[in-house]
């Protein structure tokens, strides 16, 4: 329980048992409780009256408690900061000053007493008064600054210690993965072992009811054919793997898998052709070779795809192809597409039976011209 004196007006706790007040304690200015009696007492009032006796209790002189908790804030220590508002002033521009001039003092952290006085201060001039406001407001921004630098500094150690602990996780997950894949092949190599221990026990046993039934020279051939068979089988396997390798890093042409109508592709086709012979034999023969040539790549390596991109402004595109009236006109009858790629004539189809022909059309039409 707690009561305030009516009086003297602290905080007044009491240690209270059936039998009456045992303790009689009061709250100081530091939060700390004082023990001021030793009870006995039948009644709270008694006990309040009976433990404040003259000197029995003395609280240090007050001071404002807002401007005290701003200057620890501030990082004055407590006691010093309450000195400095109970003899420096009641603002904190005067507690601030009255620290700094006392600053060398033995006693200036300690408690302040509870008899305490203040001195009466001589009145400064308004130039005094300025010095000191200067004066104040730089300390306020050095101490702000070595607050700051202090922060900054534990920040910037934080950090460190942050990024150390990640880096030994990393580190210790690194480990434990390593151990995982290096149990991982260990396990892997001894059921490997142990396979091959069971296909040669298997082996044995197989060998020795050949030579049983056929006799020892009968059942060495037939042992000899079983590894022939099986050495090519792995050949063939190995190629298999080979090829589904190289196929699986060939990159996928961008519109190959459209279809083509093959009766409008061989009209266009014809069409072209009439173009292209009104062109000089020279033009015409060289824009068929150059052509015969681009559709020879595509068939003997149609997963390639610089044989199936064509860019328009190169220079012997344009002098062997654009230059025949027709040439572009024919390409683009066999599929070939601007529309998939910018600067780029791109074949937007795999249709191997269509460019097996093109490619007999256009061998025709170069051994004739």
């Amino acid at each position: 329980d707690s009561v305030k004196a009516r009086k003297w007006n602290f905080p007044v706790f009491l240690f209270v048992r059936r039998t009456g007040v045992e303790a009689v304690f009061v709250r100081m200015e530091d939060k700390e409780l004082v023990k001021v009696e030793d009870g006995g007492s039948e009644s709270v009032e008694a006990a309040v009256e009976s433990s404040y006796v003259g000197e029995a209790v003395k609280l240090p002189p007050p001071v404002d408690e807002a401007l005290l908790a701003e200057m620890i804030e501030m990082g004055f220590p407590k006691n010093r900061a309450m000195r400095g508002l109970f003899y420096g002033g009641s603002t904190l521009e005067a507690a601030i000053t009255w620290i700094g001039e006392h600053d060398q003092e033995s006693d200036i952290n300690d408690p302040l007493p509870a008899d305490a006085v203040a001195k009466p201060r001589k009145e400064r001039t308004a130039e005094e008064k300025a010095a000191k406001a200067e004066e104040l407001k730089q300390r306020i921004a050095e101490n702000r600054r070595v607050q700051a630098e202090n922060e900054k500094a534990a920040e910037k150690t934080r950090e460190k210690e942050r990024i150390q602990r990640g880096k030994q996780m990393a580190e210790t997950r690194r480990v434990v993965e390593e151990q995982e894949r290096q149990r991982a092949i260990d396990l892997r190599r001894k059921d490997k072992e142990d396979e091959a221990r069971e296909r040669e026990r298997l082996r044995q046993l197989l060998r020795e009811d050949r030579i049983r039934r056929f006799g020892v020279e009968k059942a060495n051939e037939l042992e000899k054919r079983s590894k022939e068979a099986a050495a090519r089988k792995k050949v063939e396997m190995d190629l298999q793997k080979q090829k589904q390798a190289k196929e699986k890093a060939m990159p996928e042409v961008s519109g190959q898998g459209e279809t083509i109508d093959l009766e409008k592709a061989l009209k266009e086709m014809s069409a072209a052709v009439l173009k292209l012979d009104g062109s000089p034999a020279d033009v015409r023969k060289t824009c068929y070779g150059t052509m015969l040539k681009y559709i020879t790549n595509i068939i003997n390596q149609p997963r390639e795809v610089k044989f199936r991109k064509i860019r328009l402004e190169n220079a012997a595109f344009q002098k062997r192809v654009i230059a025949a009236d027709g040439g572009l006109d024919y390409l683009r009858a066999v599929g070939f597409r601007e529309d998939i790629e910018e600067g780029f004539l791109v074949l937007a189809h795999s249709d191997m039976l269509l460019l097996n022909r093109v490619r007999g059309d256009l061998e025709l039409y170069s051994s004739k011209t």
